[in-house]
C-alpha cells in the first residue's frame, strides 16, 4: 500500500463513528430513552449541527461523540479508538489529544491570562505549546492583541474565542460544541461561528455543534434533527429558512 493510498483512506475513515447509539437515563419505571438506535458517521473535515427540541437527545449524542457519556448500547469509535468498555484512564488521554471542547459558559480559568488558558490542556498534559500554531490560531481568530488580558476583561465573544482556541491547540480530530453562542449577542454570535466555519474550510478540522438557533445551525454543512431521541430529517447545505420551518414542522409533530 504506498502513502497516498494510506492517506487517502485515512481522509475517508470517519471522525467519529456512532453505530445503533442507544442511551437510557433512570432505571425501572423512571427510565428515559435520550438516543434510540442512532447510526451516524461524522466525516473528517466537515461541520454538522445537531437540533432538535428540548429533550429529544442532542447534548447525549454530542456527550456520546466525545466520549463524555458511555451509550447503554451500541458502538462509538473516534478514528481507530473503539470507546466502550475503555478505561477511565485512557478515555481521559483519548479526549485530552483527539477531543476538543467548546461549551456555552466558557469555562475559562479566571486567575489565567488567555494565552495561559488556551496553552492550559498542553501544560497539563507536560507538552510545551506550538508558538506557530498559537500564533495561527489565534490571529485567526482575531484575538492575537488580546493574549495577555484576562477573562473579565474580555467580551463574550473573545471569551468564547479563546475557548474556541483552547479546544484547537491540542489538534483535535474533532471538535465538539455545545450551544457556543448561546450566551452571546447577535455580533458576536456571527465572529464565534466565523472562526469555527474556518477551521473546517481551513484547518480540516471535523466540528460537530449542538445549537438551537436556525442562524448558527445554516454555517454548518448539514443538519441533523433529532426527535424522541432518533436522527428524523437531514439537510445539506442549510439555510436559516429551511432550517426554521424544518424546526417549525418537527414542533408540530411531536
Amino acid at each position: 500500500m504506498t502513502a497516498q493510498q494510506t492517506s487517502a483512506e485515512q481522509r475517508l475513515s470517519p471522525a467519529v463513528s456512532l453505530t445503533r447509539i442507544r442511551h437510557v437515563y433512570g432505571a425501572k419505571e423512571t427510565t428515559v430513552t435520550a438516543l434510540n438506535d442512532v447510526s451516524w458517521d461524522f466525516t473528517p473535515g466537515t461541520f454538522t449541527a445537531v437540533m432538535g427540541p428540548s429533550g429529544s437527545g442532542k447534548t447525549t449524542l454530542l456527550q456520546c461523540a466525545a466520549g463524555l457519556l458511555e451509550p447503554t448500547a451500541g458502538s462509538v469509535l473516534l478514528g481507530d479508538h473503539r470507546l466502550n468498555g475503555m478505561s477511565e484512564k485512557k478515555l481521559a488521554t483519548i479526549r485530552r489529544d483527539m477531543v476538543g471542547f467548546v461549551f456555552q459558559a466558557f469555562n475559562l480559568m479566571p486567575a489565567l491570562t488567555a494565552a495561559e488558558n488556551i496553552a492550559l490542556p498542553l501544560r497539563l498534559a507536560r507538552r510545551a505549546p506550538d508558538q506557530t500554531w498559537m500564533d495561527e490560531l489565534t490571529r485567526r481568530a482575531g484575538i492575537a492583541d488580546r493574549l495577555s488580558h484576562r477573562p473579565h476583561e474580555l467580551s463574550g465573544g473573545q471569551q468564547q474565542r479563546v475557548a474556541i482556541c483552547r479546544a484547537l491547540i491540542t489538534k483535535p480530530r474533532v471538535l465538539c460544541a455545545d450551544e457556543p453562542t448561546g450566551a452571546l449577542d447577535k455580533a458576536s454570535s456571527k465572529a464565534v461561528l466565523s472562526v469555527l466555519r474556518d477551521a473546517v474550510n481551513d484547518l480540516g478540522q471535523t466540528v460537530i455543534m449542538v445549537t438551537h438557533d436556525p442562524v448558527a445551525a445554516a454555517h454548518a454543512d448539514q443538519v441533523l434533527f433529532l426527535v424522541d431521541g432518533s436522527i428524523v430529517d437531514v439537510m445539506e447545505t442549510p439555510t436559516p429558512e429551511r432550517v426554521s420551518a424544518t424546526m417549525t414542522r418537527l414542533a408540530g409533530e411531536d
